[in-house]
């Protein structure tokens, strides 16, 4: 009776010994996951520390990167292409053709005509985003040119030439046109001077007009469409600067009203713009 008495204390004592080895056993290993769990709770805070100072730094590249463009030709001071950034239009820089040497330079090129290699009856979305080569003939974009003149006050330049060899030009001491929610419109034309004659006074305050867009004043004709060009018409023009290249018929070809007249299709033709001193 005895022994049956040692042996279940025996028995219970063993129980009782494991119960709490295993308690133990449990409780280390609860210690072991919150040990383990806090040092993964504080590689994930470093982590996330780490990784917003490289967005940082990232951020403070890309404002430095962004700060390095120019935001016009009069700060690239040479001609030809180059990469300009306006923040008013995109977060990235884009091309222009620059001319640092005619009337001291610094001015940005919007429009040119030399050769005929471009057509320029285009439609609303092109003239918007612009076309053709910047080492040759082109249109900036209405887009852009916006964006110029939206970023900071521009005076225009307009240079002529015809057949013959004769040159002329007229400059504008302001110059702006609307977004596109004015249809781009014509909006700024500051006082003329030069030797050409203001033949774009006519057109000021107009709205830009393509093939597809009419937005003249001319009750009888579509001018962009009938001229097969694209312009601030109003009823219809003075000056035709996207015309037809070198075509005898009278107001369709690169006319400049007071240079030579609308029945004279211009060999040459470049506007340019740059930031008022």
């Amino acid at each position: 009776m005895l022994l049956k008495m040692i042996c279940v204390i025996f028995v219970i004592n063993a129980f009782i010994s494991i119960t709490k080895a295993i308690e133990i056993s449990e409780l280390n290993e609860t210690r072991i996951f919150l040990s383990i769990n806090s040092q993964l709770s504080e590689l994930r805070s470093e982590q996330e520390r780490q990784g917003k100072l490289m967005d940082g730094l990232v951020k403070d590249s890309d404002k430095y990167n962004l700060r390095s463009y120019p935001r016009s030709c009069a700060e690239v001071k040479k001609s030809g292409i180059s990469d300009i950034l306006l923040p008013n239009y995109s977060n990235q820089p884009f091309k222009v053709t620059c001319d640092a040497e005619t009337h001291e330079g610094g001015w940005t090129i919007i429009l040119r005509r030399m050769d005929g290699s471009v057509d320029f009856h285009r439609s609303w979305n092109i003239y918007k985003k612009g076309f053709g080569d910047l080492d040759g003939e082109f249109f900036l974009g209405l887009e852009k040119i916006h964006a110029l003149t939206a970023e900071r006050s521009q005076e225009l330049l307009v240079l002529l030439g015809d057949y013959q060899g004769n040159s002329s030009y007229e400059a504008y001491e302001k110059f702006a046109i609307g977004g596109e929610e004015e249809l781009f419109a014509l909006r700024t034309l500051g006082k003329a001077s030069g030797d050409a004659g203001d033949s774009l006074r006519k057109h000021h305050g107009m709205q830009f007009s393509t093939y597809d867009r009419d937005n003249d004043r001319e009750p009888n004709k579509h001018c962009a469409e009938f001229y097969t060009a694209a312009w601030w018409y109003r009823g219809c023009h003075d000056s035709n600067l996207a015309g037809v290249y070198n075509t005898n018929t009278t107001g369709r070809g690169i006319n400049w009203r007071s240079f030579r007249g609308v029945e004279y299709s211009l060999k040459s033709a470049v506007m340019l713009i740059r930031p008022r001193k």
